[in-house]
């Protein structure tokens, strides 16, 4: 939203601009110019707050977390500036994470044996999120390390080995003859020590589980150059998957069955790329 103050008289202002959908708008409020000219760029943030609420509300939440502590709603995942700071989130602020996003940082010289200055490269981890009851500032960037991965408590001990779980989404459940339940997952998952490039998850998995042994089983897994965000879609027994893959244009497609059983089959509808072997040159006679 853009304004122009037109008029300040004394402590009183008035102001007026246009929408993001052209519409003439109108503030007025006391304090004089600089309290006008605050209040503006602050409401002017609150709408892009509300347009990247938009802009996602129709993206599948990709893991759920939680606040550490008080920390910092931004605009855009950079805190190298304050200018991009929307509000401050008490700790223990519950958040959907829709994306993800790795910014370079300077990090600070360090001296080399021989005396020299030299500068590593260092990265942020950025979550894009949404924040639930929160019509004000709905939606904005946080820093990755803030953040406490709120993992379901039926499977945070199931992570692959040299992996951690950084999403999930349920898939359904699965009942005993006596009526107890337990949830099916996909389950995405990153090296626990990766490279600063990275990609959102490097496997994908299903946890399903069996209600006769009351446990999990791996009946998929997959590894692969994942990127936020997956899509789920389950009706009834059956389900599709949709795995944005880095490189490429297209994301990898799966079928996904899942009978009362609780056996549940994966189909992988995208073909695999074939495997480029290097070619040997004929040697000159």
């Amino acid at each position: 939203m853009q304004f122009c103050v037109v008029k300040s008289c004394g402590r009183v202002w008035q102001a007026y601009g246009r929408d993001e959908n052209g519409a003439r708008t109108e503030s007025r409020g006391g304090g004089g110019l600089a309290t006008a000219l605050r209040s503006l760029v602050e409401q002017e943030a609150v709408d892009r707050s509300r347009h990247l609420a938009d802009e996602i509300k129709e993206i599948q939440t990709q893991a759920a977390g939680r606040s550490k502590a008080t920390l910092k709603l931004r605009l855009t995942p950079d805190r190298s500036t304050e200018e991009n700071v929307l509000t401050l989130l008490p700790s223990g602020t519950e958040v959907e994470i829709v994306g993800r996003e790795r910014r370079p940082r300077p990090a600070a010289a360090t001296e080399s044996k021989e005396g020299e200055a030299q500068t590593e490269m260092k990265y942020d981890e950025w979550y894009k999120v949404r924040l639930k009851d929160n019509s004000v500032t709905p939606a904005g960037w946080i820093y990755g390390g803030s953040i406490e991965l709120q993992i379901p408590a039926d499977i945070v001990y199931y992570p692959s080995a040299g992996r951690r779980i950084v999403g999930w989404q349920k898939l359904g459940t699965a009942r005993d003859q006596e009526g107890r339940a337990g949830d099916h997952y996909l389950v995405l998952e990153r090296a626990t020590f990766g490279t600063d490039q990275d990609p959102d998850f490097d496997r994908i998995k299903i946890l399903g589980y069996d209600p006769t042994a009351r446990d999990y089983n791996t009946p998929f897994r997959e590894d692969l150059s994942g990127r936020f965000p997956v899509r789920l879609l389950v009706q009834g027994q059956r389900g599709t998957l949709e795995v944005p893959v880095g490189g490429t244009p297209q994301a990898i497609k799966y079928e996904v069955e899942i009978p009362d059983s609780g056996k549940i089959k994966v189909t992988r509808l995208t073909p695999k790329e074939p495997i480029r072997r290097p070619t040997r040159r004929a040697r000159k006679r």
